[in-house]
Formats: C-alpha cells, sequence, structure tokens
C-alpha cells in the first residue's frame, strides 16, 4: 500500500465532526465541506480550520475576511456530500441566512460560528486559518454528522 494512502487510512481511524465553512463571493454563497475544525481559545474566542493550498477552491475561502463554520447535524450527510462536489450552497441543496455579521449561516446546523479571519499559518501543504469568533448560535439538535473511515456517520 502506498505510504500517503496508509497514512491517510491511519487517520481516518479519529472520528472527526463534519462541517460547512461559507462565504459570500461576488453574491455568491459558497460553501466547502471540512473536518478539520476546532477550538483554538475561549478568550478571545478562536477557532480553526485548515484549507488544501491544491483546492480549486483555496482563493475564494483563503482570501474571505469573514466566513461562517457551520457545524452539521446527522441528518444534512447529502449536504456535505453535495458541497464536497460543488460549491455553490443553494445548487448543492442547502439553504441559508444572513448573520449578525453578514455571512451565510446554513439552515438546520446544530451551531454556527461566525468568524473574522485573525490569523494564517502554514501547515505543510495546508493553511491553517484562524477565525475570531464575533457570533454564534446553537439553532437545533439532535446527533451530529461525523466522518470515520472515510464514511459519514451519526455521533451517539
Amino acid at each position: 500500500m502506498e505510504l500517503a494512502r496508509a497514512y491517510r487510512d491511519a487517520l481516518g481511524c479519529y472520528p472527526t465532526g463534519v462541517a460547512l465553512v461559507t462565504v459570500l463571493d461576488e453574491g455568491r454563497v459558497r460553501a466547502m465541506t471540512i473536518n478539520s475544525f476546532a477550538s483554538v481559545s475561549l478568550e478571545p474566542p478562536l477557532v480553526l480550520w485548515s484549507l488544501d493550498r491544491a483546492s480549486l477552491r483555496f482563493e475564494p475561502f483563503a482570501s474571505a475576511p469573514r466566513y461562517a463554520i457551520n457545524v452539521l447535524g446527522a441528518d444534512q450527510d447529502a449536504l456535505a456530500m453535495a458541497c464536497a462536489r460543488d460549491d455553490d450552497l443553494e445548487r448543492a441543496g442547502g439553504n441559508w441566512t444572513p448573520g449578525k455579521t453578514g455571512v451565510p449561516l446554513v439552515s438546520g446546523a446544530l451551531a454556527r460560528f461566525e468568524c473574522a479571519l485573525d490569523a494564517v499559518h502554514d501547515g505543510g501543504d495546508h493553511v491553517i486559518l484562524v477565525g475570531r469568533v464575533e457570533a454564534f448560535d446553537r439553532p437545533s439538535t439532535g446527533p451530529a454528522l461525523v466522518f470515520h473511515r472515510s464514511v459519514f456517520a451519526a455521533a451517539h
């Protein structure tokens, strides 16, 4: 087995939450499925996510001064998969409303964090984007969507 594939499979043993990063880009709502979301600090409130430098979506997401991280519920697996293929949230079947800071918030998400870009760090073939949380909410309840061994599942 190729070393990179073996490494990826080993990482897949660790279940991660699934979220959509959403941005406004020239009037379009773009969304990207991620599983790299993490809390950094409570004071100040900081979160992070990572973005592949080789991604065709790199520029609009890396350069967005504001974005939202939308933690998906277990019933949103089809949306997560659609946004992994197509970054147009509406075309992917997602509904949204503007947040307090104007960023697009995904309807039905378990938690939504409105962020201002605070820092960008080198992370090998990725960049690590740190966002300062300016607003957040928890509009829905239920099990979270997780990614484990290359498949979506519900967190129990």
